[in-house]
């Protein structure tokens, strides 16, 4: 597959993904969020389910609320192991909204600007802080009251638009309501947005605490990446990778997002279902099977 036929089919289905986050179209006719059944199930990716035309759940909103009621979710954990055990962090590079955002920013300058290794640590603060520990002590959900995302799918379309509400009769941001919390998270947002334009991915390497739990899957997933002894690690890999990774270092990365951009160099290959390691490298385009055999 050519590079230029992997890079649309990529696109078109990362846009897939923004229309799936984004299916719930009647909230322009019925002016509220959508409250049916499909709010109890949780995409693969970061999302806001107050987003006026979100459908679905947030997977990091749905464990802020059951840390905040002190109840472990069982079904949300067997869901994430089983994406993660299958494709890793893939949901991450080929669904997320906020993934596309930051590339097509990036794209408008080329730049990737090496940003202090310590920020590293950024996630692993966010999960444990913002979404488990401080939602389980104050019942409150802060990483979402803080989320760049949330802001710019929900906090700004709701003030923006700010319909009647057909249930209350009153408008739905009530006046006075927007304040210095919506002031703070306006500046975090566009402290992002600024940054998507100079570093790939910061969000996703620095902050998303969705991409930190699927990421330690990535080594162990079914799906995986390998590189050819015969690489010469000439670095076009990294320039084509969404994350700036140098792939021929850490094929399994936990910074992957699976993008399978890589894979366009004829030294870079996916290893499919559970499969043990080949010693010679095989055409580009193909997947290598447990039993030796490729297609």
């Amino acid at each position: 597959m050519t590079r230029q036929v992997l890079h649309a089919i990529w696109r078109s289905t990362q846009v897939c993904g923004v229309l799936l986050a984004n299916a719930y179209l009647s909230v322009v006719s019925r002016n509220v969020i959508y409250k049916g059944p499909l709010k109890c199930i949780c995409l693969p990716f970061i999302y806001c389910h107050a987003c006026p035309s979100s459908a679905f759940s947030c997977p990091i909103g749905t464990l802020q609320h059951y840390m905040a009621v002190r109840l472990f979710p069982f079904e949300l954990v067997g869901h994430i192991t089983a994406l993660g055990l299958l494709v890793g962090r893939m949901a991450c590079g080929w669904l997320c909204p906020f993934g596309l955002v930051q590339d097509l920013l990036n794209q408008t300058t080329g730049k990737n600007v090496r940003l202090p290794r310590v920020l590293v640590a950024g996630p692993f603060l966010v999960l444990l802080f913002l979404v488990l520990l401080i939602p389980y002590l104050t019942a409150e959900h802060w990483f979402s009251k803080l989320c760049p995302l949330g802001m710019l799918v929900a906090g700004i379309p709701w003030v923006a638009w700010n319909p009647i509400n057909p249930e209350t009769g009153a408008p739905t941001v009530a006046p006075g309501s927007v304040g210095l919390l919506y002031a703070v998270k306006l500046l975090i947002l566009l402290g992002f947005l600024g940054l998507f334009c100079f570093s790939k991915r910061p969000f996703c390497r620095f902050a998303c605490p969705m991409g930190l739990v699927l990421s330690f899957f990535n080594r162990i997933s079914i799906v995986r990446l390998e590189v050819a002894s015969s690489c010469t690690r000439c670095g076009a890999c990294q320039k084509r990778c969404p994350m700036g990774i140098r792939v021929y270092e850490d094929p399994n990365s936990r910074d992957c997002v699976r993008c399978l951009q890589c894979t366009t160099c004829k030294h870079v290959h996916v290893v499919a279902p559970l499969l043990c390691r080949r010693k010679n490298a095989v055409p580009i385009g193909e997947v290598v099977y447990a039993d030796g055999a490729a297609t």
